[in-house]
């Protein structure tokens, strides 16, 4: 709450400068919780000529127990001034108006509104004052989730204004709305707040682009899009809405770069967010981020460890041909299903590792445990890994079972043959010798 201790005399005993206000021009529930996290400062005040000695005093007084966030000693300074008869009217009023800032400091925007309203009410304070502190009820009004109230006090502060307004009240009246669904209006403003502004705030980009996304105009939005991206490269909203955008255009190599900037930048944090960003890395032919995205979450605790993650993280290893490194995740997969198919996949990458024991024990394993997509497939590599281990007569069953199906039964066959074949030629040896 910097800004608000700082502006207390300004508001209190000046008034702000045209346009401004206690929390700045685009004042929202963002801001109401940023509000809630900052710190104090000590607030510079002034002699006022019109406030009397006395009453000065106490509300510095007031404003230096503000900012060292001591709150409740903030107000009795106040108090004392609007318990006695010997302080003007208009001096009650800026004590008045100065508990609003406490109160404002504290969060309690319900009671900064009541305490605002009831200062303004006195009918003891500057025009200029008063004005500002229609405009920053229409920024707590807005905080609040009061629309149509804070409409009401910033249209009524548009039609007491002297000049020409800066941006920021065009921006805040886009905000409003926007909540209030009145999206023409919303857009016609926020165009005239970035407009008026050298270089247009991160929360205008915001509404402008809130406005064209939900009347479906992607196209309008890209270019607005990448300029946010480039100007506020750490704001992960701005990526995901660019993604979007992409993909809508079809364009998914753009959207596949779009979330690689998002991962490059550590925005994709969570468990669902990073296995996606895997899946997507696979889909575009690069299973071996795919691979390193997986385990490295995984490693730090970001990734569950969850059956569907192993088998995502095996299949990036078998796609990137990482045979040996595939059989860890594929191990745990196994142990955690109830399907075979896991132990299937493990015996494959030991195949291609030459590892035939080890893998013809997972196809056992497979076996064992079932619910497999073509069985036959699998007694067929058992039989071969069998044929791998001399193991002959079981590898013959192998192949038999292999045989049952139309679609294997051709390989079977000439692999018991081939068995047959090599078991001859090892019986006719033993004889001529």
């Amino acid at each position: 709450m910097k800004h608000i201790a700082l502006l207390i005399t300004a508001l209190a005993l000046f008034a702000a400068p045209l346009g401004g206000g206690l929390f700045g021009g685009d004042f929202g529930q963002a801001q109401a919780q940023k509000a809630k996290r900052e710190k104090p400062q000590k607030p510079k005040t002034r002699r006022s000529e019109v406030l009397g000695k006395a009453a000065f005093q106490r509300i510095e007084q007031s404003q230096m127990r503000l900012g060292e966030e001591k709150y409740i000693e903030a107000f009795a300074p106040l108090q004392a001034i609007l318990d006695s008869e010997r302080f003007k009217p208009y001096e009650k009023a800026v004590a008045i108006q100065t508990m609003g800032f406490i109160y404002a400091a504290q969060g309690k925007y319900a009671k900064t509104i009541e305490t605002f309203e009831r200062a303004v009410a006195t009918g003891h304070l500057p025009a200029r004052v008063v004005s500002d502190i229609t405009y920053n009820l229409a920024q707590l009004y807005l905080a609040e989730g009061q629309g149509k109230k804070s409409l009401a006090l910033l249209e009524q502060w548009f039609a007491g204004l002297e000049g020409e307004p800066s941006a920021g009240p065009f921006a805040l009246r886009a905000q409003i709305y926007l909540g209030l669904d009145n999206l023409a209006a919303a857009e016609k403003d926020i165009r005239l707040a970035i407009s008026k502004a050298e270089a247009p705030k991160q929360q205008w980009t915001r509404i402008l682009l809130s406005v064209l996304l939900q009347q479906a105009r992607y196209k309008e939005a890209r270019p607005i899009l990448e300029t946010a991206v480039e100007r506020w490269p750490g704001v992960k909203t701005f990526w995901q809405q660019l993604t979007a955008v992409y993909y809508d255009a079809d364009d998914e190599k753009l959207a596949f770069v779009a979330q690689q900037a998002m991962h490059a930048q550590g925005m994709l944090s969570s468990s669902k967010e990073l296995s996606s960003m895997a899946q997507l890395y696979l889909y575009h032919d690069v299973p071996i981020k795919a691979a390193q995205v997986l385990q490295s979450g995984m490693d730090a605790g970001k990734i569950e460890k969850t059956e569907k993650n192993y088998e995502l993280l095996a299949q990036s290893y078998r796609h990137a041909r990482e045979w040996k490194a595939s059989i860890a995740p594929l191990t745990k997969a196994a142990k955690k299903s109830d399907k075979g198919k896991f132990y299937e996949q493990l015996a494959q990458s030991h195949l291609q590792d030459e590892q035939w024991a080890k893998a013809e024990a997972a196809l056992e394993k497979a076996l064992e445990k079932g619910q497999l997509e073509k069985p036959a497939d699998t007694w067929l590599l058992l039989g071969i890994a069998r044929v791998r281990t001399e193991k002959y007569d079981a590898a013959i069953k192998a192949f038999r079972k292999a045989g049952d199906d139309d679609d294997t039964a051709r390989d079977a066959f000439r692999w018991i043959r081939s068995i047959e074949r090599r078991l001859a030629e090892k019986r006719n040896a033993k004889s001529d010798g």
